[in-house]
């Protein structure tokens, strides 16, 4: 009875970590800067840690509060994403894309601030 249920109990852990997502996530360490609030005032740096074709997770202090949207720009290649958060725990964030953008020709103004950082820090 023992062996029985602590199978079942490894059973339904394995099930819970299954992946879910759409594409595979690719494990990466990029520098990045999220932005948010009224006019993109408030910013934090954060890491990239892993990315696919439709979300990331991020890795930011948990002392910084997400809203529910906001812009992260990938300092290397200077990508800006409009993302929604999906979950939170500790210094990790889950968010999926909504929308990705070159920032370097980009002239919309609501991601002006992204793109001064960029000049800034590109790599």
């Amino acid at each position: 009875l023992a062996e029985s249920v602590f199978w079942q109990d490894e059973h339904v852990s394995a099930l819970n970590n299954i992946d879910r997502r759409e594409s595979p996530r690719e494990d990466t360490n990029l520098r990045a800067r999220v932005f948010y609030g009224p006019g993109m005032a408030h910013w934090a740096d954060c890491s990239i840690v892993d990315l696919s074709k439709g979300g990331a997770r991020l890795q930011i202090s948990s002392i910084y509060p997400l809203p529910p949207r906001f812009v992260v720009l990938q300092l290397q290649g200077g990508v800006a994403y409009d993302v929604r958060t999906r979950w939170r725990r500790g210094d990790m964030t889950g968010v999926a894309f909504d929308a990705q953008t070159q920032i370097a020709n980009n002239t919309e103004e609501r991601l002006a601030p992204a793109r001064q950082a960029w000049d800034a820090l590109k790599s």
